[in-house]
């Protein structure tokens, strides 16, 4: 079945930028009354989502991302997002986006 983006969502004006490595980097945590985000990495990289999330590449419990690809994501308040990269360093961006 085909996915819609939600078209309701809006940048809320927050976004962060991490850069990542060979190391695991985290992201600012999710501000209050936030639950979606878009995320993007500038390079191909592994994310994982949580409250002290670690990012591992190549894990079954991290999430691939290829390098320019926008994807949104349903959040709580105070997770964070860790990426690692794939092959190259790269930025994590996450911007907060609200209804």
């Amino acid at each position: 079945m085909p996915r819609t983006i939600d078209s309701t969502l809006r940048w809320t004006g927050e976004s962060d930028v991490v850069a990542y490595s060979t190391s695991s980097a985290q992201s600012a945590a999710i501000s209050a009354n936030i639950f979606d985000v878009r995320v993007v990495c500038t390079s191909n990289a592994w994310i994982k989502i949580g409250t002290d999330p670690t990012a591992v590449a190549a894990t079954d419990d991290n999430i691939y991302m290829p390098a320019g690809v926008v994807e949104y994501f349903h959040v709580s308040p105070g997770q964070r997002i860790a990426a690692i990269r794939d092959t190259a360093d790269g930025n994590l961006v996450v911007a907060e986006m609200t209804r």
